[in-house]
């Protein structure tokens, strides 16, 4: 058996002469990590003395009175009739030692924990009914969980005032927006930028331009800015998003792309040569999904990470998942459980991934024809299930007539709209952002936010307003022609 009974026996002697220690360990090991049945009812009886008085001494004594309170009835005979309690409180254990003996108990533990999660994980294959890609997912997933739950310094309990300065100081060092800069200042800023660990949602109807949204973004990491991007796709096919990523680096027409039209331009052919270098060897890395369900995707994501990313730490974002759209992959999905059910499960597997890799993940969504009168969250197709599990959501649609003339050309044929935030301002009622959108060629340009275009004109009413009171002329009288 994989044991370490002399740095459980240390570990012990130690506590029994400075028991407050066991503060600094408990985070790291517990009773449960002790492999012989009395070191462990003694390592929970300290703990249990310490926590209710942080000033109690520890002798065998003290064990005894403590184990009959909580009804342990064969306490002297797990204590080999109190011999091991004796033993520890005369054996002298240096305390500087009880990080090593730590250690050595965890992995000991460890060892064991593995070797008995990979034997329960072997009868559950045996006993596996499922499709070949049900089953990686499944023993993935299980070992992915087990794994997080041997890690010994994660669930540490921190003091907020550690450091505090210094995190502040660093924000201000930074200079910068925090997360992802994919190029639209306003949005990042408004719903609190593509962090790490978050999912930030966009929304539109159908052919409203998400997916061309979700490739600009693309684009911007990956191409721009070399940072890998993985694009999960459950609508297009690969030479579709080529083309399409084409046109965001050149501005030329999808259809003059297709035709192959551009070949008959100088500047154009200019412009689609330079795209090949951008291009080259850039970390955009594309998955076709359509028809898979989230149990297939997830592993793909977790895969994807470790084998191009590796390690995610901090704020600062080091890569970019996009996820073209939620929707019901699966009809075998809905065997057990109402539509609403399975996209709000979804998007709590997506949340969940994003916050366990410390990535941000860029999820798309489709607007139901209540869009057409209202931008409200009740819009999104599915449920509120899903709003739960977005950091920020955001609606995407064109302009509609009466807004585009009280607008002007000048401010864009669309707008975002920011319906929730976490980490970002948002918009109220009377906000948005325009934007202009060339569907054509897949560019998108952000213009003023709403309250920006009010406040300018403001701005411009009294000075028109003095003009008009001036009874002369700034420049004096006109000549005019005879």
């Amino acid at each position: 058996m994989l044991q370490a009974v002399g740095a459980e026996r240390a570990i012990l002697s130690i506590l029994m002469k400075e028991p407050t220690l066991v503060f600094e360990i408990d985070d790291v090991i517990g009773p449960a990590d002790f492999t012989n049945s009395g070191a462990e009812v003694i390592y929970s009886l300290i703990r249990d003395i310490v926590l209710e008085d942080r000033a109690a001494q520890i002798d065998q004594y003290s064990l005894i009175s403590r184990a009959e309170q909580r009804g342990i009835k064969d306490f002297l005979s797990l204590t080999h009739n109190g011999e091991l309690l004796e033993a520890l409180e005369h054996t002298h254990v240096n305390s500087s030692t009880l990080g090593r003996h730590v250690n050595a108990v965890k992995s000991m533990s460890v060892k064991r924990q593995t070797i008995s999660m990979h034997e329960q994980v072997k009868d559950q294959i045996e006993d596996f009914g499922g499709d070949a890609i049900d089953l990686k997912a499944m023993v993935e997933d299980r070992v992915f969980q087990e794994m997080r739950l041997l890690d010994s310094g994660g669930e540490e309990i921190e003091c907020l005032a550690d450091n505090f300065e210094n995190v502040i100081n660093a924000y201000a060092d930074q200079n910068a927006l925090i997360g992802l800069d994919v190029g639209l200042p306003r949005w990042q800023r408004d719903v609190g930028a593509l962090r790490n660990g978050t999912v930030t949602g966009l929304f539109a109807r159908a052919k409203g331009g998400k997916s061309q949204f979700s490739a600009h973004c693309a684009v911007e990491i990956a191409i721009k800015q070399r940072l890998p991007v993985l694009y999960l796709d459950t609508e297009l096919q690969l030479r579709m998003q080529q083309m399409r990523v084409s046109g965001i680096l050149t501005a030329i027409d999808f259809s003059r792309i297709e035709s192959g039209a551009w070949k008959s331009n100088k500047e154009e052919v200019d412009k689609i040569t330079k795209a090949f270098g951008l291009v080259k060897n850039s970390p955009f890395f594309y998955k076709n999904i359509a028809g898979r369900s989230i149990r297939y995707v997830i592993p793909v994501i977790r895969k994807w990470f470790h084998k191009y990313v590796g390690k995610s730490e901090g704020d600062t974002p080091c890569c970019l998942v996009v996820y073209d759209y939620v929707k019901l992959m699966d009809s075998s999905d809905l065997k057990n459980a109402a539509e609403w059910q399975v996209l709000g499960f979804l998007l709590s597997a997506i949340h969940d991934v994003a916050a366990q890799l410390n990535i941000p993940i860029l999820t798309l969504g489709q607007l139901n024809r209540e869009a057409l009168r209202i931008d409200s969250e009740s819009t999104i197709a599915g449920s509120d299930r899903i709003t739960h599990n977005v950091d920020s959501l955001t609606i995407l649609r064109g302009k509609k007539p009466e807004e585009l003339e009280a607008d002007g050309e000048q401010r864009g044929n669309c707008m975002m709209k920011a319906l929730l935030a976490r980490s970002g301002p948002g918009h109220d009622f009377n906000e948005w952002i325009n934007l202009h959108f060339d569907k054509s060629a897949g560019q998108f340009k952000e213009d003023k936010r709403n309250s920006e275009v009010i406040a300018a004109i403001q701005g411009i009413s009294p000075i028109r307003d003095r003009l008009e009171e001036v009874e002369t002329a700034p420049f004096g009288e006109l000549r005019q022609d005879e």
